[in-house]
């Protein structure tokens, strides 16, 4: 079993377990979806998906199932073995969104994210945690190349993957994320190669 470390949340009165093996950088630790998430967690993540305006920058409407329901098809997916996906945890291990690899083959893997906490835009949150997954697919996944699809209008978020080193490149199919929620098929496709990475 690997080391844990327990950070005390006093906001919410609860205990946060955070596993030392689990994927950081900067501000960020990504928490596998693989292991048990708590209702708390839980209703952070469902509630993302419900929010309008975070839908809109998403390409998507916001959700109308239940949350049972979303439980069921978000650990569906990840049962697939396609698709490895973490929660995004600040410093205090507290949830502000999700991060993940679907797609999955033996040499790449599409990125998707989705930081759920508004008032955390802005802050370099989403910068880590693409970091620290890229880390993660390139140094202990062994893969060689790492693909997004934005939509057109998220020019914020094309900059953004601009500075983690991503590139653009022509379009080739139509995007499959967000657990199948609903996506539009207007997008920019970026992509990153693990030697591209290294010299970031």
């Amino acid at each position: 079993m690997p080391p844990y470390t327990w950070l005390a949340l006093s906001r919410y009165a609860i205990n946060v377990l955070i596993s030392d093996a689990w994927p950081r950088s900067g501000q960020v630790t990504l928490k596998p979806f693989t292991d048990t998430l708590s209702e708390e967690e839980w209703r952070r993540f469902y509630e993302c998906f419900r929010d309008p305006e975070i839908a809109e920058w998403n390409g998507s409407r916001p959700l109308k199932m239940p949350v049972w329901l979303f439980k069921r098809v978000v650990m569906g997916e990840v049962s697939r073995g396609d698709r490895l996906g973490f929660g995004i945890l600040d410093e205090k291990g507290e949830w502000l969104g999700t991060v993940e690899l679907y797609e999955l083959s033996r040499t790449e893997a599409t990125l998707g994210i989705l930081i759920g906490a508004k008032d955390r835009w802005g802050q370099g949150y989403g910068s880590d945690a693409v970091k620290a997954v890229l880390a993660y697919a390139f140094t202990k996944m062994g893969l060689r190349k790492v693909k997004l699809r934005t939509y057109k209008h998220n020019l914020r978020a094309q900059r953004a993957f601009e500075k983690a080193g991503f590139r653009f490149v022509a379009a080739s199919m139509a995007p499959r994320f967000n657990f199948g929620f609903n996506p539009k098929p207007e997008f920019v496709p970026m992509e990153i190669t693990k030697e591209q990475w290294e010299g970031v």
